[in-house]
């Protein structure tokens, strides 16, 4: 049977390669040149018989098939991981290192504050740090890639263990030239005039899209509002003098130097942080870490 002679650099490489979807990012994170991580993956596929990836100039998928054998494949690599730890540590050998993964608003202040904290508890470990977005990090500590992910709590966990350990408020943000820049707070009803940068999201659980409810429920008219992904070009409208929006609080610590963060009264919404990691497959360094953050954001 072809699959008995799959090796494990096939597995992790596949692995890799669907967390990135991007061959050169993916063999930058493995440590080999992308033709290296081509051979392999064409190796992989001769060995299985039938293809496991879809390329195109543009883009990565995996094939239905791909799909299929990469979660038994994770499964493997997560499997073959623990039992190095738990070896090293029944030899006196634990890891003296932790993965962890974060989104980009935890590097203004709370990342910085909890490496510190965690950095006295455990001072010759080594963090190596992954930064990206929720949904990608959370795909990486269910695949053993990540043991720890500082991210926006996601609806579904699957066995992940989550831990919320912040809650951060909205601020309304406008230009210092702009007439709402004088008042102390900023009620939801005098936005009704005012040109509006929204930023979008599906989920309805979402707090931007509780935002856009509570927005409404003042009276404001959405449908004339400017519409952004993302909360840094958000303010970059703002700064360019398009109008007004709401942000959650971890980016007044950016240094701007023509807005102002003014706080909402009435707005009764707040966005979350959490801590996510798989219960079953955490060193004694990852569960320092964890402390660490939990004393940071007590």
């Amino acid at each position: 049977m072809a699959g008995r002679s799959t090796e494990i650099k096939h597995l992790q490489a596949l692995s890799t390669i669907a967390q990135e979807l991007h061959f050169g990012r993916a063999a930058n994170r493995l440590g080999v040149t992308q033709p290296a991580l081509s051979q392999l993956i064409r190796d992989l596929e001769d060995r299985l018989g039938f293809r496991v990836l879809e390329r195109t100039t543009r883009k990565v998928l995996l094939t239905d098939p791909g799909k299929t054998f990469l979660a038994e494949a994770e499964f493997i690599i997560r499997r073959l991981d623990l039992a190095i730890e738990n070896a090293r540590e029944e030899a006196g050998q634990a890891a003296n290192s932790v993965r962890i993964g974060a989104i980009l608003p935890t590097a203004f202040g709370v990342l910085p504050d909890v490496l510190t904290r965690f950095k006295q508890r455990c001072p010759t470990a080594d963090v190596h740090i992954e930064s990206g977005e929720s949904r990608n990090l959370i795909r990486l500590v269910e695949t053993g890639a990540l043991q720890i992910a500082l991210l926006r709590p996601p609806s579904k966990t699957g066995t992940l263990q989550i831990e919320t350990i912040r809650k951060e408020l909205f601020l309304a943000v406008m230009r210092q030239d702009h007439r709402l820049a004088q008042m102390g707070e900023v009620p939801l009803t005098a936005l009704k005039h005012e040109k509006l940068i929204r930023i979008v999201r599906s989920d309805p659980e979402d707090p931007f899209v509780k935002i856009d409810k509570a927005l409404e429920d003042a009276g404001v008219d959405l449908s004339v509002s400017k519409s952004t992904e993302g909360t840094l070009t958000a303010l970059a409208h703002v700064c360019a003098g398009d109008g007004i929006t709401l942000v959650p609080s971890w980016a007044a610590s950016l240094p701007w130097s023509n807005i102002c963060f003014k706080p909402v009264d009435n707005l009764n919404v707040s966005i979350d942080l959490a801590m996510v990691w798989e219960k079953t497959n955490l060193s004694s360094v990852a569960q320092q870490f964890l402390d660490a953050a939990r004393k940071t954001m007590q």
